[in-house]
């Protein structure tokens, strides 16, 4: 896809897959992460010719997810996935170069769904059933919990630069998305 000055998006390319997906990231220029459901394993990646690839981790869950379960995003700046885990309300977080990895706990996330980095490495969880957005450090430490006043956030995005937050919601009756200024 490719998006010109006065906003027109031009579709490059349509790649089919032999999985059902609900969440993408981008690892590098010409392959993406996604998340898959509905059959294992639950993270899997595709590169823009349509080649798929697996991604194993010895922290990722070898079960199979229903739609909504989970969602991941990476971090380029340290090459780290995090995925998270709606049944068990936990985020995993797995370093992809070193093996190594943790389960990130915290009264906070309850039940989280979706999850995005930034690009000055923080990583944003939506907690669907604590009504709050989780930020967690490179390193998985729980920075700040947000309360913005959404009931049940969904999904959530960071501008390029940083400089903006986008989140929404799947509560019946009071859909909403939201955006904000981030201030570092």
């Amino acid at each position: 896809m490719s998006v010109s000055e006065n906003s027109t998006i031009t579709m490059l390319k349509e790649i089919t897959t032999t999985f059902k997906c609900d969440s993408i990231s981008l690892l590098d220029v010409g392959t993406f992460m996604v998340r898959t459901y509905g059959q294992r394993p639950p993270i899997r990646t595709i590169d823009v010719d349509g080649n798929e690839g697996e991604v194993q981790h010895k922290l990722i869950p070898d079960k199979t997810y229903k739609a909504d379960n989970s969602a991941c995003t990476y971090t380029p700046l340290n090459e780290i996935i995090f995925f998270t885990d709606r049944e068990q309300h936990a985020v995993y977080m797995c370093d992809i170069n070193s093996g190594e990895g943790r389960v990130i706990t915290n009264d906070n996330i309850q039940e989280p769904r979706g999850i995005c980095a930034g690009p000055k490495g923080n990583v944003f969880v939506c907690s669907m059933k604590s009504h709050c957005i989780v930020q967690l450090s490179l390193r998985g430490d729980v920075l700040m919990t947000h309360d913005f006043g959404m009931y049940g956030p969904y999904a959530i995005s960071v501008s390029t630069d940083g400089s903006r937050l986008v989140v929404s919601n799947i509560a019946g009756g009071q859909r909403e998305i939201k955006l904000f200024n981030i201030v570092y």
